[in-house]
């Protein structure tokens, strides 16, 4: 009976270590319409931006974003187009033709509306 415990505690030890790392970093991007999208941000790792910032680059991005920090209910540090820029709930910045919009900050989290030209 040793060998079966130990399997059922060797899985449970696999478990508890991936779940939290795969609870720290998500992504996710919605685009409506070629000029719109929505973007949700969680943990630090770089992504790659669901359009380019770029209005002339058509559809297909190369371009990256990453959340560097954030703050429940106050300010987001977000680098984007190699350069880093912050925000609050309902303000904006702008990286080329894009303007990203702050919905949303959280603790290591962050929703934004994305549109240009």
């Amino acid at each position: 009976m040793r060998r079966p415990t130990r399997a059922v505690l060797s899985a449970a030890a696999i478990v508890a270590v991936a779940v939290p790392l795969s609870a720290c970093d998500t992504w996710s991007s919605k685009c409506d319409t070629d000029n719109t999208c929505s973007i949700k941000i969680s943990g630090d790792q770089f992504n790659d931006f669901p359009r380019p910032y770029d209005k002339d680059h058509g559809l297909e991005s190369a371009d990256r974003i990453r959340l560097v920090s954030a703050t429940q209910g106050g300010e987001a540090l977000i680098r984007a187009g190699g350069v880093e820029s912050t925000c609050t709930r309902g303000s904006s910045f702008q990286i080329v033709d894009t303007t990203i919009t702050c919905d949303v900050v959280g603790d290591d989290s962050v929703e934004l509306t994305t549109t240009r030209p």
